[in-house]
């Protein structure tokens, strides 16, 4: 887990990405539910470690989220990236399901990522793109999806998909179903009002209590009007309490997202 800051007096910001994917099929995305549908943009950023802190074999373990975006490319997190070796990293797409190593999907070594030069924790420019080995095969369970190229206002409904936690002081075991969660934008100065210091880079979500993405969603998906919108960045150090959560605005990164994707 990255380090935390505190932006005000009362809220306690953080970055939401984990190193856990064993967890009981019943459970849901703070105030969500099982993917109702295939996500076939959705995939699973592993990293290999030992699956019990620093202790027993190595095996690949979901960290983040992501989202397919072309034949080769992934985006995420900038967070979820940083000080990590790509031979370390590999993409699992093509399901909803991580059981058994996520065999139901296909699983793509990463060739190289690139963070975003202007990248500051908690801070901008949470973003980076991930090229992997080989190339994705698109059909029913793996599609790209279009990265928005104009700005998402307050008021919009979005989905938010992942396999992070599902409750809010993070204890017990992630999903290994994805999550998904209908969440309402709201605008920055709102944002901004509860405490969150959110530049025109980011995107706010707030939809309720007991609603809201955890730690395991890092670098997901936010879909707003069938386009990638944001990406899964921070919140507060407890889930889905009825504070805002802070994505990296993805029409913001267009064309740096594109002249990366050579």
């Amino acid at each position: 887990m990255k380090a935390v800051r505190s932006f005000s007096l009362v809220v306690v910001l953080t970055l939401y990405s984990l190193t856990d994917v064993s967890g009981d099929k019943n459970s849901k995305i703070v105030g969500g539910e099982n993917a109702q549908e295939r996500i076939p943009y959705q995939i699973s950023l592993q990293i290999m470690a030992s699956s019990f802190y620093g202790f027993g074999p190595m095996k690949w373990m979901h960290n983040c989220g992501g989202s397919v975006v072309s034949n080769n490319y992934v985006i995420s997190a900038a967070h979820c990236l940083d000080g990590l070796a790509a031979s370390r990293l590999s993409v699992v797409a093509g399901t909803n399901d991580l059981r058994n190593d996520g065999n139901q999907g296909t699983r793509h070594l990463v060739e190289w990522f690139k963070i975003h030069p202007d990248y500051i924790e908690l801070n901008r420019s949470d973003i980076g793109i991930i090229r992997v080995k080989e190339p994705f095969t698109y059909g029913a369970k793996v599609q790209p999806i279009k990265y928005s190229q104009t700005e998402v206002g307050g008021g919009v409904e979005c989905l938010l998909t992942g396999w992070g936690y599902t409750m809010p002081i993070r204890i017990g075991k992630t999903p290994q179903d994805l999550q998904q969660a209908q969440m309402t934008t709201i605008t920055n100065e709102e944002c901004q009002s509860r405490g969150f210091p959110v530049n025109p880079t980011e995107i706010c979500t707030l939809t309720r209590v007991g609603k809201g993405a955890c730690g395991g969603d890092s670098g997901g998906p936010l879909v707003c009007n069938n386009e990638l919108a944001g990406v899964v960045s921070y919140g507060t150090r407890f889930c889905g309490i009825g504070s805002p959560d802070v994505f990296t605005r993805v029409s913001e990164f267009k064309s740096w997202i594109d002249a990366n994707q050579v």
